[in-house]
Parts: C-alpha cells; structure tokens; sequence
C-alpha cells in the first residue's frame, strides 16, 4: 500500500504477513544474540575454570566407555585410584557415567599417577588401565567386552546326584578365574567367561571321589558339567529308568539312564555287576517277583546290545520283599520301585 506524505516524501505500509515475517526475523536475532552471549560466558566460565583448576593443581580428566563388539558409547562405572606406591593412603573414587549419548566422567585430579577400571552389569570387568595424568583435559578410553555366563552341574556319575566338589576354573595361562565350592543338595555353577579366549580348564575334587580336570570350550558353549566317580562303591539305585506299568518294557525316556550305565561299564572292563529289581506291594508276591526279574533282564539286554559281555552282568528279583520306605504311599511305592546295581 502507497502512503503520500507531508514535505514529497513516501512510504509503504506493511501487509499482516510481512509484520509476521518481521517479527519473526526479529525474534530469530535476539535469540542468536542470547545464543552467543550465552556461549562466551560459558567460554569464559570454563577458561576461568581451568585457570583455577591448573592454578589448584588439579587439571581435568575425562574418562569415556565404549562396547568393544559395537564401538557404541557406553556408560559404566569407574574406580579411580593413584598410585599406591605414590599414595598409600588415598582410597580409590567411584564415579559413574550415565549419560548414554557420550558415556564419559569429568574428574579435576591431581597430577600424578592413576590407574582406572571400568565396570557395568553384563559386561567383563575392563583392563586395568595405567595413566600418567599431566596436562588439563586430558582423556583415557575403556573398553568392556560382553560377558558370557556358563552354568554347570557337579554330580555323581552313577547317581547323578550333586557332589559337595572344590573347584578352579582357569584360563589358558594358569590364571584362576573362579575358585568356589559345590554342595550335596544344589550343585549349580555360575561362571563367567570371556568367549574371546578358546577355552578354560577345571580342576574338581571331592572327598571319596577320583579328581577331575576337564575343559571347557567357548565356541560353541556346549558344556554342561562336572561329572565325578566315586572310588569305593558297592551298589547303586540306577536312577531315572522307566518301565510301562506292569510290564517290563524299558520306556524311551530311560535312555540317559541307561547310556550312564553303559558309560560305567564300559570304563571299567573288568568290572562284574549284578542287576537287582525291586517292585512295590501292588500285585501278588509271584507276580511281583516275576516282574521284577522281568526288569533286571530287560536292562540286562540293554547292556548286551550295547557291546558289553553277558558273563559281566548277573540278575537277581527280589520282588517286594526289600523296600526301603513303607508301602503306604504313592511316593513310597514309587522309591521301592528300583533297580539296584551291585558290584561284584
């Protein structure tokens, strides 16, 4: 719009949306203007700071972690100590980063010698770091490794039951990465392991038992435990075999049961046994004795197709005459029903 004014002279007036733009544009200068003034007072607070940090003696240190597998940033918790040589009495400081898009600490330290470990849930403990700390800002990167973690069972090898067992568990150069003990009721081990080195070893010992020193291999993972014999034995129960009910069929499922009873035999070559079959009160004392004679020549037959000689197994029913718990149960019945091992 044209607008003649007093004295020849003229100006424009502006539309609705060229106030808008303008105010705008306005607007966009004093922020830029704030932006700046607020980054030279920041500037001016950090050079400030620094003054005063090398005047201190204390010049920053920045500690930065990354995934080692990804590269990715990687907050974590880190310990910080000098050197003990230099300051025996100063206590390490625990500082954690959690800022996920940068994962580091500021520290302002004294100059001297550091060393630093970095740690997170899920993760190896990191390298001991080393660090001459001199110059302000100076900065150290850690690395963690993802863990893996192996669970493993101690049990009796014609049991299966857990063993109460000492155990190492070291690296390939002799170092121990675990040393722990098992118990007789939960024999469960947790361990974790560095995937990146081919394999550990362990070392288990247990009263009565022959000691073990196994290997366990990182890829693939498969292993699944310690398994120790004993060295006196007289008879065992062969837990974990099935047979139909009534019947002296071997069910699938008693398959590992019987592979354990091979592996037995068949480590031991000039060892003799006798198979012992047990039934509960159910039945009249023929029939029970009959099946259970049944049984023992069922897993006999077992033993034979496996390659183990006949004139090595014996078989004896004793039908429902030994039971070991009073037939007034379902759960009772159930431990009477077994087969013994006898060694000869």
């Amino acid at each position: 719009m044209l607008i003649l004014l007093t004295g020849g002279y003229t100006c424009y007036a502006m539309t609705p949306a060229q106030k808008r733009a303008k105010a705008k544009e306005i607007q966009m200068r004093k922020r830029e203007a704030a932006k700046k003034k607020a980054e030279k007072q920041r500037a001016a607070k950090a050079k400030a700071a620094k003054k005063k940090r090398i005047k201190e003696g204390k010049p920053l240190l920045y500690i930065y972690s990354y995934n080692l597998q990804t590269g990715e940033p990687l907050p974590a918790t880190f310990i910080t100590a000098q050197d003990v040589n230099a300051k025996p009495n100063r206590k390490p400081k625990i500082s954690k980063a959690t800022d996920a898009k940068h994962a580091r600490v500021s520290k302002g330290l004294p100059a001297g010698n550091y060393w630093i470990q970095a740690s997170r849930l899920g993760y190896l403990p990191s390298d001991t770091i080393y660090f001459d700390h001199r110059k302000d800002e100076d900065s150290v990167h850690i690395s963690l490794y993802p863990e893996t973690r192996l669970t493993f069972t101690v049990t009796d090898s014609l049991t299966a039951r857990p063993v109460a067992a000492n155990l190492i568990v070291r690296d390939p150069v002799g170092r121990r990465v675990l040393q722990t003990t098992s118990d007789s009721l939960h024999s469960l081990i947790a361990v974790l392991l560095d995937d990146r080195v081919p394999y550990y070893t362990i070392d288990a010992t247990a009263v009565d038992y022959f000691p073990v020193l196994d290997t366990i291999v990182t890829k693939p993972l498969t292993y699944t435990g310690v398994v120790m014999t004993p060295r006196e034995i007289k008879s065992f129960v062969l837990y974990n075999i099935y047979f139909a009910t009534g019947k002296t069929h071997i069910l699938n499922t008693s398959e590992p049961a019987l592979k354990e009873l091979y592996r037995f035999l068949n480590e031991r070559p000039s060892q003799r046994i006798r198979i012992v079959g047990h039934t509960d009160n159910i039945g009249s004392e023929r029939s029970n004795q009959i099946l259970s004679e049944g049984r023992c020549r069922e897993v006999r037959q077992a033993m034979i197709k496996r390659g183990i000689k006949a004139s090595r197994i014996e078989i004896e029913g004793r039908g429902e005459r030994d039971p070991i718990l009073p037939n007034t149960s379902d759960e009772n019945r159930q431990m009477n029903r077994r087969v013994e091992i006898v060694l000869l």
